[in-house]
């Protein structure tokens, strides 16, 4: 007897996002909350800002709708666990990959059957604080394009090094001036990248309202923009499989930089659950130093 040569089926990627601004999406996180596991819930919990919470719960809703679609099963009945000082996983399914950002008014995650992913979100406007000195390399620096479109070229970079340094599952401790990009091409406008820091393919693109999202595999190719998973205008139905409309998300030149942030939860929520209404606490670091998933 031979032992099979079947190939193994080729790798599956997707990326989906929340824009928090969207009406019904603190319903909706009020309704995931529940449906988290234990340690989720208390993990939320700790986060000091309501909206904090809110972004968290929401990547956390878009990471089991993104699994339960390539397993074909219902979100419901995935969990996610996290190791220490690691990247969350899928319980019990070692053969995906799963990697979640959070930034201002978007919520994203990106899971990968039969590889590693990695992904990132970052308002532009908050990586223009950050010095080129503390996360870009010499090469990079020299690189950068003429002032007008600086900032949106930061904010990229930025985003790559994260995306990479989580399909690795260093994570920032990787220390992000190690982590080295280039365009493919040699081109500077949006599209793909690589880094010696590890192999993979890599993919960056605007989202509307001044931010940049960038998502890295190890196998296959990633997608040119997440999917944007829309809530709706009603609580997130209690029946397990979603029927939320998805489509690309790329952002409209046309459309300005407003970028509110998103106004927190309402009153009268069950004060057991992580969701009380609370003032929010003003970042004492810039957001993208803290990373929380």
């Amino acid at each position: 007897m031979t032992a099979s040569t079947e190939p193994a089926p080729p790798p599956k990627n997707l990326v989906l996002a929340c824009d928090l601004q969207a009406p019904g999406t603190e319903a909706a996180a009020r309704a995931v909350l529940r449906r988290l596991s234990a340690n989720d819930r208390e993990r939320i919990a700790r986060l000091g800002r309501s909206a904090d919470r809110t972004r968290s719960v929401m990547a956390r809703w878009l990471a089991l709708q993104a699994a339960s679609q390539l397993l074909g099963t219902t979100w419901t009945g995935i969990r996610l666990g996290r190791r220490r000082h690691g990247p969350p996983y899928v319980v019990a399914q070692p053969h995906l990959s799963v990697s979640m950002a959070h930034s201002g008014r978007y919520a994203v995650a990106a899971v990968a059957l039969g590889g590693r992913v990695g992904v990132d979100v970052e308002r532009i406007a908050r990586v223009d604080t950050l010095p080129d000195s503390a996360f870009l390399t010499p090469v990079e620096i020299a690189a950068l394009p003429p002032a007008r479109q600086r900032g949106e070229s930061r904010a990229m970079l930025w985003a790559l090094k994260e995306a990479a340094t989580k399909l690795t599952g260093e994570g920032l401790r990787a220390g992000v001036r190690r982590v080295g990009f280039h365009w493919r091409g040699g081109t500077r406008e949006l599209g793909a990248a690589r880094t010696p820091y590890t192999a993979g393919e890599f993919t960056v693109c605007r989202l509307p309202g001044g931010y940049v999202c960038a998502v890295g595999v190890s196998a296959g190719t990633p997608p040119p923009a997440p999917l944007l998973l829309a809530v709706g205008h009603r609580p997130l139905p209690e029946r397990e499989r979603s029927d939320f409309s998805m489509h690309p998300v790329f952002d409209d030149p046309a459309q300005g930089n407003s970028d509110p942030e998103p106004d927190g939860t309402t009153g009268g929520d069950d004060p057991t659950t992580a969701h009380q209404a609370q003032p929010d606490r003003a970042e004492t670091e810039p957001h993208i130093w803290l990373s929380v998933d």
